[in-house]
């Protein structure tokens, strides 16, 4: 049995659980150590199960080894899952409260009777997720390099007249062909006004000579994500926008350099969000300064001004401060850390980019 699932089952005992059902399908890969899908996952001191259908079990025999028994399911998965439950004699099963619907929890627990109680878990496995091993950072490290990649081809693509889903396209292709297995998450190609949209839905709108073009991109790589934003300029950068851009810039810098293993979360969001408010941008900066990233591209740690935990090596999470002028424009600036035992590393390269 590999280490996680060891450190998982450990767990169990602190919730007074006999076994656990994971449903979530980031939580089964980082369990299983490689990219599952359709699949749960029972595990328990007596045994651990991987419930699929005929559609993955070749697939499944060739990463499971001796982590869990493979069970492919024939005809209801939920009723093979009640019966392995109580085969294994479990009497109190967690689960994910946040990934099994209610029809499949319901499901299951009629086929279990009342012979065991179900007990509702939250951030049991992710918990573990947020500290990454050797192996998922090297993962991350060439999910990165193929972002960076993509970051240098957005310069020789961008021009005047291209359309914002045309370069959105440019880019999928671009990530597949360097060795991506897609993109992470939906691209974000927002020109001109539509920059001061955080979330801008990429449509038909035209790329302009003299304003920003906002692009937030990412790389799947065996299951691990990237998260990058950049900010381009095609012709003159107008004279605001320029200020803009170089008060973000300086609220990243500022951040990074107070992140080190052992200051609280909150403290980071802190030092960006007030140098911008000093700068007479209240209330133009309104989400998190961040958030982790790994087998999910929003993962553990959130990096918020409510977050009083602390910083701890291994962490990677995503330091993304930025300006919204609705109607205008916006600036928002994005880069990947690393949490080292020394401080912070900047995976994704220099920062004024």
């Amino acid at each position: 049995m590999n280490s996680r699932l060891k450190q998982a089952i450990a767990k169990l005992k602190e919730g007074r659980l006999d076994g656990l059902l994971i449903s979530c399908a980031a939580n089964v890969s980082y369990l299983t150590e490689s990219i599952s899908r359709d699949s749960y996952l029972l595990i328990s001191k007596p045994g651990n199960i991987y419930f699929t259908d005929s559609r993955y079990v070749e697939e499944a025999g060739n990463f499971l080894k001796q982590n869990a028994r493979l069970m492919q399911s024939n005809g209801t998965v939920f009723k093979c899952i009640a019966q392995s439950c109580l085969d294994l004699g479990l009497r109190r099963l967690g689960f994910e409260s946040r990934y099994l619907p209610y029809a499949e929890y319901a499901k299951i627990k009629s086929y279990c009777g009342d012979k065991i109680k179900f007990i509702p878990t939250h951030s049991l496995i992710e918990g573990l997720r947020q500290i990454k091993d050797a192996s998922e950072i090297t993962k991350i490290r060439k999910a990165v390099a193929i972002t960076k990649d993509t970051a240098e081809y957005i310069h020789q693509i961008l021009k005047p007249g291209l359309k914002e889903v045309e370069l959105v396209a440019e880019l999928e292709r671009f990530i597949r062909y360097h060795g991506a297995r897609s993109s992470a998450f939906d691209i974000i190609a927002a020109s001109g006004p539509n920059s001061s949209q955080p979330h801008h839905l990429s449509g038909e709108r035209k790329i302009r000579n003299n304003e920003p073009v906002l692009i937030d991109f990412g790389v799947d790589y065996c299951g691990y994500k990237s998260d990058l934003t950049r900010v381009f300029f095609l012709g003159k950068i107008k004279v605001l926008v320029k200020k803009v851009y170089e008060i973000v810039l300086r609220a990243q810098a500022e951040a990074i350099k107070r992140i080190k293993p052992g200051v609280e979360i909150a403290e980071i969001d802190r030092v960006a969000r007030e140098y911008i408010f000093r700068q007479g941008y209240a209330g133009k900066f309104q989400h998190n300064l961040g958030h982790g990233f790994g087998l999910e591209v929003h993962e553990d740690p959130q990096i918020g001004r409510n977050e009083a935990s602390l910083l701890e090596a291994g962490m990677t999470f995503t330091v993304e401060p930025g300006i919204y002028l609705p109607g205008e424009f916006g600036i928002r600036i994005e880069d990947m850390v690393l949490i080292t035992n020394q401080g912070c590393e900047v995976l994704s390269g220099a920062i004024n980019q």
